[in-house]
């Protein structure tokens, strides 16, 4: 091996090393704040409904899970409609496997706070830092999927992509509403990294048209969609995205046996029934629409459509407009203060434990106006640099995936509440990863052009 060919395998070494740490050291972050992190009462009815572990896979009675109508409101089968599956039996895996018999109470929001801890409503603190371990490791796993979603889509500067990539990374470890909601007993953990996970499979899938990869997209993406309702925006997009780009591939010359024709047919045909099994994965794990799939789904939607209208009557949050709910795209990623609950009735309750927090160091990069207004900027200079680079197949995906969520959250959030725009979040930490490549690049190409050199 010559000297030069070692050199090359020795910098590749330490470059990988030296990444390897970064991203630990900052999922060692997000590890060790989740015992701080301010109680929310969604968390009491996540526990209460990771039970449903128990009954599924412990007892074997998943049919005992199925739910028929008329469902009344705050009623366990209403719980069951309205949330998703995947972190309720990951949360119920852990404290089944640590001998917890007696499962918390779920929150009642009628009624005040101390009502609810006179009720028993307030999970024990062992139960609670218990049942947050699966959502903490999620949320860790989120950072090196954002690393490699944020790889995989600069294509047109490939010597820059350990940048974009740790910076990425770092926004989304860093994001103070995303570790705040990510660390908690809720869905958002498993939403936010299950939909990471499917666009940087089907990224895989670009280039690598493997039966294996179509067959863990297919498991991801059921995942996905049994983790909250909003999963759909991430499954229907990167399913739509990736699609287009197959279609689109040059697949060689043409053989006698099989036509560039014949060849797209095959791939879609073969990516619709990736999307069938991810249905199947996603029916196996809602036992809740058993029996009348799209009877219960319809009327889940129905249940979430009042809850929200009772929410948006009842908050102060709520959106004026159609503009104020699109301007929510621009202010929630990094230009709003940290929201650690969404009723009046905790106003003042938690305000010993967000000290704490905070005073820890434990919240996350609370950016002032000016720095969030930087990193806004680089976002939408990212998403323009998608636009560009739309003829590839791998920006093309990123592209109807984080349009398909601005989309689908600026025209149907109708409240100010941080953790409904949390998947938004995620794209934009991606995109001003890749914004602020753009503009690094621009910066040093007009360096190079007026000085004739790299000064």
């Amino acid at each position: 091996m010559s000297v030069s060919k070692r050199n090359t395998i020795w910098f590749l070494g330490v470059k990988v090393g030296l990444t390897t740490v970064i991203l630990g050291l900052m999922m060692a972050y997000v590890w060790i704040g989740r015992v701080a992190v301010p109680f929310h009462g969604d968390e009491a009815d996540h526990l209460y409904k990771s039970q449903d572990f128990v009954v599924y896979f412990v007892k074997g009675r998943p049919q005992d899970l199925r739910v028929h109508p008329p469902v009344a409101v705050d009623s366990t089968e209403h719980i069951r409609l309205l949330t998703g599956t995947t972190s309720a039996y990951l949360t119920g895996y852990a404290l089944w496997s640590s001998h917890v018999y007696e499962w918390p109470s779920a929150w009642y929001y009628g009624r005040d706070v101390e009502w609810n801890i006179t009720q028993g409503n307030w999970p024990p603190d062992d139960v609670l830092q218990r049942g947050r371990i699966p959502a903490t490791l999620l949320a860790m796993l989120s950072i090196p999927l954002a690393f490699g979603v944020t790889w995989f889509l600069e294509k047109e500067h490939p010597g820059w992509r350990l940048l974009p990539g740790l910076v990425a990374a770092l926004l989304v470890a860093t994001h103070p509403a995303w570790l705040l909601s990510s660390r908690r007993v809720m869905q958002e953990a498993a939403l936010g990294t299950f939909s990471l996970g499917v666009v940087f499979v089907a990224l895989i899938l670009v280039n690598h048209w493997r039966a294996k990869w179509l067959l863990f997209l297919s498991i991801v993406s059921g995942l996905c969609l049994a983790a909250k309702p909003p999963g759909a925006i991430t499954v229907g997009g990167v399913f739509l995205g990736l699609g287009w780009a197959q279609m689109q591939a040059p697949l060689g010359p043409p053989s006698e046996a099989t036509t560039p024709p014949v060849a797209r047919l095959r791939r879609g045909i073969t990516l619709g029934s990736a999307g069938l099994l991810a249905l199947g994965v996603y029916l196996i794990l809602t036992p809740a629409i058993w029996g009348a799939p799209v009877n219960r789904l319809w009327l889940a939607a129905e249940l979430r459509a009042d809850v929200l209208a009772g929410q948006t009557a009842a908050s102060d949050a709520a959106h004026a407009s159609k503009l104020g709910q699109l301007s929510a795209l621009v202010e929630q990623p990094f230009l709003s203060d940290l929201q650690y609950y969404e009723t009046p009735a905790f106003a003042n309750v938690l305000d010993q434990e967000i000290a704490d927090y905070e005073t820890a160091g434990l919240d996350g990069w609370q950016m002032s106006s000016p720095i969030g207004a930087f990193w806004t900027g680089m976002a939408g200079l990212g998403l323009v640099a998608l636009w560009r680079r739309r003829s590839d197949a791998e920006p093309r995906v990123g592209l109807i995936w984080v349009t398909g969520i601005a989309l689908a959250l600026g025209l149907g959030v109708p409240l100010a509440w941080q953790r409904y725009y949390l998947l938004w979040s995620l794209a934009a930490c991606i995109l001003a990863a890749l914004g602020l490549t753009q503009a690094l690049h621009w910066l040093l190409r007009k360096r190079i052009g007026r000085n004739g050199r790299l000064a």
